[in-house]
């Protein structure tokens, strides 16, 4: 475990909030951290065995009790699947094995990654030891998915959900990481709430590069015959697919520039938003988005991307001078 990037963006959420009250009254037996983040929910777990060891209880992440923590030297720690791959009987069996060793500093924390990901029969034979575990053991199970957890292995365990973080919070986690502001706010657009996924997006420069592609085929798009352009946007003919996920994105916020919301670009990037956004109708930018999931839903069917695209394009068009 390291110091989490996201530390204080964590220590603000709702999640942490609960779990802080529960360290005043007493902590319970088992929680369910629930969020598609796999990376977030690995920092909340670090955040978590911080403050339970903590000679402050605050999780100062420096005193001797958070070091242990930190630098994996604590051996009432343990962390289950921490590549979050599926977990098998074996593995909850091991797991089980070692709950019922006293604790040497009298508590004893378990962190299962991706716990939605064990087979059906390792989770029937965790269920006892989450029902009645040994006193001073507390199972935290992280879940991307509920679905994938039988509802009697839920019914064991508090739920914390971590937030799904607003628009201005990523961006300003984002910029405390020394993160440029323009890939700061293309990545709080495109993260969908989620932190992990924003850092993966800050620093990756074709997501940039998607961005400014999708802002470029919407700026040229001003006849029928400018679809045939399509084919010079880099990003697009590269992976169609990755390319519309970020086309809504963008006709999103060209939606947000038409309604007076506040953009977190800079000038240059923002002053291009804007200017869309005057070609447009909010009722031609809805239905430009209803367009975009059509075709989304046409490509997972492996129909021709270009016709896709094509079509895609002069739907656009129609709405945007249909609906004026």
């Amino acid at each position: 475990m390291s110091v989490p990037l996201f530390e204080n963006t964590l220590r603000a959420s709702r999640a942490y909030y609960l779990f802080g009250k529960d360290m005043q009254l007493g902590l319970g037996h088992a929680y369910m951290v629930i969020s598609p983040d796999d990376e977030i929910v690995k920092e909340f777990f670090t955040l978590v065995a911080a403050r339970m060891y903590c000679v402050s209880g605050r999780a100062c992440m420096e005193c001797r009790g958070c070091k242990t923590v930190l630098d994996g030297n604590n051996p009432d720690v343990f962390t289950v699947n921490p590549q979050g791959e599926k977990i098998k009987v074996q593995e909850v069996k091991d797991m089980v094995s070692s709950v019922s060793i006293k604790p040497i500093s009298g508590v004893k924390a378990y962190f299962v990654c991706r716990a939605d990901l064990m087979t059906q029969d390792a989770q029937n034979k965790l269920l006892k030891t989450l029902e009645e575990p040994p006193e001073g053991v507390t199972i935290f199970l992280g879940v991307a998915n509920e679905a994938g957890v039988l509802e009697t292995v839920k019914s064991r365990c508090r739920k914390l959900y971590i937030d799904v973080f607003d628009r201005e919070t990523v961006y300003n986690a984002l910029t405390a990481l020394h993160c440029p502001a323009e890939n700061a706010a293309i990545a709080a657009a495109c993260c969908e709430g989620q932190l992990g996924k924003a850092r993966l997006i800050a620093f990756s420069p074709e997501y940039g590069n998607r961005y400014s592609d999708a802002l470029t085929l919407l700026e040229r798009l001003k006849k029928s015959r400018d679809v045939l352009d399509a084919e010079s946007v880099p990003s697009l003919r590269s992976g169609e697919s990755e390319f519309l996920k970020v086309l809504t994105v963008v006709l999103r916020d060209i939606t947000s520039a038409k309604e007076g919301a506040p953009l977190f670009f800079g000038a240059e990037l923002a002053g291009r938003i804007e200017r869309l956004a005057e070609g447009f109708s909010l009722r031609a930018l809805a239905l430009s988005v209803e367009a975009v999931a059509r075709a989304q839903e046409k490509l997972s069917f492996s129909v021709n991307p270009t016709a896709v695209i094509d079509g895609l394009l002069f739907d656009i068009l129609e709405v945007k001078y249909k609906w004026r």
